[in-house]
């Protein structure tokens, strides 16, 4: 057997090998949280699919500055249908921006999901946030540059073009 032939028979078993190693009993866990945008002191739904059933689950809000647990959450169902739908009101003191919502049982399974809180509003409440559409207006941009920029750039790829054809002439 020739060193290519080899080189690739262990290659291919490397990732046989690799993806057979992921593969588990039943799916890994997964949440899904609602609306994925909320105001600080509103209600989020969350919902987690994939599971064993009696799995309990820490659900945790994790930010860049704290983590806050916000409750546990146990998978009912059969099989691999196994899963839960909670509802936890996100703490009013949360500061606005970009979180994980984790999901980890004693095992240290884990799902996540992401969510963006906004500051609290007297107006928030469990509906989902809305999104506001691109209008279909044009827009008209600014592309000029600046003269210097522009000869700058026309000198440096004049020289990247000349030394490039300097090289191919010398390799013959």
């Amino acid at each position: 057997m020739t060193g290519v032939w080899k080189r690739a028979l262990i290659l291919a078993s490397g990732m046989v090998l690799a993806f057979a190693s992921e593969v588990r009993a039943h799916g890994e866990p997964e949440i899904v949280v609602e609306p994925a945008i909320v105001a600080a002191g509103s209600e989020v739904t969350v919902t987690g699919s994939e599971m064993e059933p009696g799995e309990v689950f820490t659900i945790a809000l994790e930010g860049t500055t704290a983590s806050v647990t916000l409750g546990e959450a146990t998978a009912a169902g059969e099989g691999e249908q196994a899963g839960f739908v909670v509802e936890f009101l996100i703490p009013a003191d949360t500061p606005p921006g970009s979180y994980t919502l984790r999901a980890t049982t004693e095992e240290g399974e884990t799902a996540t999901a992401d969510l963006t809180i906004t500051a609290p509003t007297e107006t928030a409440g469990d509906e989902p946030a809305t999104v506001q559409e691109p209008s279909g207006e044009l827009h008209a941009l600014e592309r000029s540059k600046p003269f210097p920029q522009v000869a700058g750039a026309s000198v440096v790829a004049l020289l990247a073009a000349g030394l490039g054809l300097r090289l191919f002439l010398a390799r013959e």
